[in-house]
């Protein structure tokens, strides 16, 4: 029940346990992927794509960890193509640091490999590529709950269009949403690009 324009506190709690039970589903799901380099040589060139016709020579991206969708390939076409990649640094505060990434990682504070150097302002960045667990048909992200790039995008000034990046099976009809919950304005996965807004060619 809305009741003067806000979400009751009954609402906040069901959608926060409808999105830890979705989480848990779509984490095993993910932990049962084979790595396909068809894929993931898809998923890169969409990612691309996306660059050029939006005219991008500064984007965030990520690392992936685990069975994430592999982003790696795009990064090296990214440098090739002298666009600058701010790669994320998670802190344990639960905040992201940023690094333009020239290639050097090292393993961070939770066990994975980031990007190292001096850390930059996530200013002035023409397209946001992020990771998630699923999308929904309004651009709604599903994270893996700690939070860390809802905090993340309040910091950039200004904030760009958000592409996250899952696989085909994880853009669902609806994800639960919070308020706290930023929409993205595109999703990209192996077999194209989905736009929920116009902000993005």
């Amino acid at each position: 029940m809305v009741h003067d324009g806000k979400i009751s506190a009954m609402e906040l709690n069901a959608a926060a346990a409808k999105k830890a039970e979705l989480r848990t589903k779509l984490s095993a799901d993910r932990a049962a992927r084979q790595y396909n380099p068809d894929e993931a040589s898809e998923l890169n060139i969409h990612l691309a794509e996306l660059c050029i016709a939006n005219g991008a020579k500064k984007v965030t991206c990520y690392l992936p960890f685990g069975n994430e969708p592999d982003t790696e390939l795009f990064i090296d076409w990214a440098l090739d193509n002298e666009i600058e990649v701010l790669l994320p640094i998670s802190k344990a505060d639960g905040t992201l640091d940023w690094v333009s990434f020239d290639g050097d990682t090292q393993v961070g504070i939770f066990g994975f490999h980031e990007a190292t150097g001096p850390t930059v302002e996530p200013n002035e960045i023409d397209l946001a590529i992020i990771p998630a667990l699923a999308v929904d048909a309004s651009g709604i992200r599903l994270g893996k709950g700690k939070g860390f790039y809802d905090r993340a995008l309040l910091e950039f000034k200004p904030l760009p269009p958000i592409v996250a990046v899952v696989f085909d099976s994880e853009v669902l009809s609806e994800v639960p949403a919070e308020q706290h919950d930023h929409p993205v304005d595109a999703a990209v996965t192996p077999t194209g690009i989905n736009h929920f807004t116009q902000r993005l060619k």
